[in-house]
């Protein structure tokens, strides 16, 4: 189509679809002569319709896409393609690139001058979109400013020189495009920035989170996500490139999650980042997972154990055999326990040896073994292969089936001390997960000789530390007693600059430990049930994590709310007696110190009853009705078989 005639024939599309009158049009094309506006603008200086009216209008008489600039996913690759003089002088905006097709957003779709321009200085086929006039000003002023936006960021703030220490891999000619986009100056200067700012926080986890106009970093810091930059959405795709290629991912390929992994040196720290990648409706996300070797040696004095529970640990990890299982959520601290015992048992004179998915720390003196599914390395193949290798320790990363727990318990029992991971909420609880993957009981109580429960709770920042009076629902949902309540002094942080206006700085560990003893052993061979086997441990002076969260509390080390997060359910924490105010557990039938009956319970076959039943509603045996018997007297009854009346 001849240029000259454009303009008339966008204006006459607009009559068609009825969205601008004969008249109006007739006589704006008579106010345009001898001006540079065009039709589409004047209509809107007019008031006759919007923009978006126009564009919808065109979209729906042409069959060509209709674009929202500002929520669109706007390429970097596609921005680099097109010059910002081509784009401004044409108004149009490059959107994204699909083989060799450059899909293009233009308010005018008839420009032949424009379609011909840009498909000359580029070499791609040109796909129109069609957008607004403002919204591509708008979004050339934003993304042909992305350098600028990313330099203005990083320039008050000069990030450590990351050092990639494993060699990239080439591609294809398009990846190679993408590769050289991700390595201008700005991008390296603010990939080095977010993850020199995430290890000087602690950060355990970098979020990288696409939005609808922005890119969100996030970093988990003591087990929670703090907001830490937010970017132009124009360097979301030279970023996520960028961290792809140092993983050695495929940069081309979007549609499917992908992992990798880096080895980077910071200044004189070495750090092991395991990348993985997610395609989200606004674009790929990504997460970054920083392993610090040296930072999961802490030591036993760190681990935050009090004296009683440190000795019977001590113990526990001495033994020249038997099974020990860390429990707890993700996140717990799980492996940071068992590195630290395996580093203070090493020895010269013992070999130590590790199946783990992934391996996640290097351990000196330790032979460490990864799985991998895909070559047929499994928890159970390594394991039984790791028992023809002389080992007198055995750490298995999880215990995920039936299978790697039987071999795990052969091997105790063969002279072995092993160490392993579960997923349960508490130590008794890790009994019945055992008897649910298919473990005999009397297997169980033969091999395992210790189980350790733990949580995280956050500590109260000591730079904002000051006194406040708790919430005092939340106080009782602890089960604390008044007099604890009157006689303590409570904690929590204001919020500083030292600790991102949290309130916290650093974690502590709870723990609830339960040594197997010989008594213990026994009932989980007859098949006794979790709360008799809970209630048995707490009588042979096991502590709670309720019980260690509360003391956390009251030493001021953490806050009520972080212990309730922490500890999960208020169930665990128990309750108070109605009566004397002593606290309960959750099994208890009656109060130890009044003798208050909590509950009826039928003494012909030990059911609790329901007070408005005449009858047990398990065993038929009648209830006499309106006799009360003394505390800790069982309730009247008549058998049925010897009631004539019945």
């Amino acid at each position: 189509m001849a240029v000259s005639g454009k303009k008339k024939r966008i204006g006459e599309l607009l009559v068609e679809s009825g969205l601008v009158s004969r008249d109006d049009f007739e006589k704006i094309l008579s106010e345009q002569k001898g001006t540079s506006k065009r039709i589409g603008e004047l209509i809107v200086d007019k008031g006759i319709c919007s923009e978006y009216d126009i564009a919808a209008a065109l979209s729906s008489q042409l069959g060509i896409p209709c674009v929202d600039l500002k929520a669109a996913a706007i390429e970097s690759a596609a921005i680099q393609i097109v010059s910002e003089r081509l784009a401004h002088r044409h108004q149009i905006v490059p959107i994204s690139v699909r083989g060799r097709d450059l899909h293009v957003a233009m308010a005018d779709p008839f420009s032949h001058e424009a379609l011909e321009d840009i498909q000359f200085a580029t070499g791609y086929r040109i796909q129109p979109y069609i957008s607004t006039h403002s919204d591509i000003l708008w979004a050339i002023e934003k993304h042909y400013k992305a350098d600028t936006s990313v330099d203005s960021i990083v320039s008050d703030m000069v990030p450590k020189e990351v050092e990639v220490l494993e060699d990239e891999k080439e591609g294809s000619a398009e990846v190679g495009d993408l590769k050289k986009q991700s390595e201008a100056a700005p991008i390296i200067r603010m990939v080095n920035l977010i993850i020199t700012r995430a290890v000087e926080e602690k950060a355990s986890d970098i979020h990288l989170e696409p939005r609808k106009d922005k890119l969100m970093v996030r970093n988990r810091v003591d087990g929670a996500l703090r907001v830490d930059l937010e970017l132009p959405k124009s360097v979301q795709g030279a970023i996520v490139s960028r961290l792809k290629i140092m993983s050695n991912m495929d940069i081309a390929e979007r549609r499917i999650p992908q992992d990798g992994r880096i080895a980077v040196k910071l200044g004189n720290k070495a750090l092991d980042l395991r990348v993985s990648t997610l395609p989200t409706s606004f674009g790929e996300k990504v997460v970054i997972r920083i392993l610090d070797s040296e930072g999961s040696l802490i030591g036993l004095e760190k681990l935050g154990l009090d004296t009683d529970t440190r000795r019977k640990f001590v113990s526990l990890i001495s033994k020249p055999q038997g099974i020990i299982l860390v429990t707890g959520p993700t996140g717990s601290g799980k492996t940071t326990t068992l590195y630290t015992a395996l580093s203070h048992i090493a020895d010269v004179e013992k070999n130590i040896s590790t199946i783990e998915d992934p391996i996640e720390y290097e351990l000196p003196g330790i032979n460490q073994v990864g799985v991998d599914e895909k070559a047929g390395r499994t928890f159970e193949s390594v394991l039984r292969s790791l028992l023809r290798q002389d080992p007198d320790v055995i750490m298995v990363g999880e215990m995920r089936d039936v299978t790697t727990a039987t071999i795990a318990m052969q091997a105790s029992l063969t002279g072995h001390l092993v160490f392993s991971t579960i997923h349960t909420n508490n130590t008794v609880a890790t009994i019945t997960r055992l008897r649910d993957l298919g473990v005999p009981s009397y297997l169980i109580s033969s091999t395992i000789i210790g189980i350790i429960a733990q949580r995280l709770v956050r500590v109260i920042c000591p730079f904002c530390k000051e006194q406040y009076t708790p919430n005092e629902d939340k106080l009782r949902g602890l089960a604390l007693t008044p007099r604890q309540v009157k006689e303590h002094t409570f904690w929590r942080g204001k919020g500083c600059g030292k600790c991102g206006d949290t309130g916290y700085k650093g974690r502590a560990g709870i723990y609830e430990m339960l040594v197997l003893t010989q008594k213990i052993k026994e009932a989980i061979a007859t098949d006794a049930s979790e709360n008799h086997l809970r209630q048995l441990a707490v009588a042979e002076g096991m502590k709670t994590l309720a019980n260690a969260g509360v003391e956390a509390l009251l030493k001021g080390i953490t806050t009520v709310d972080e212990v309730l997060r922490a500890i999960q359910t208020e169930d665990d924490f128990g309750s108070l007696c109605p009566d004397c105010g002593a606290i309960l557990d959750s099994g208890y039938i009656a109060c130890p110190e009044c003798g208050k009956k909590l509950i009826e319970i039928c003494p012909t076959c030990g059911k609790t009853l329901d007070a408005r039943w005449a009858y047990c509603a398990y065993c038929a045996t009648k209830l006499l009705k309106g006799t009360k018997a003394p505390h800790g007297d069982h309730a009247k009854v008549i058998p049925m078989g010897k009631d004539k009346t019945a």
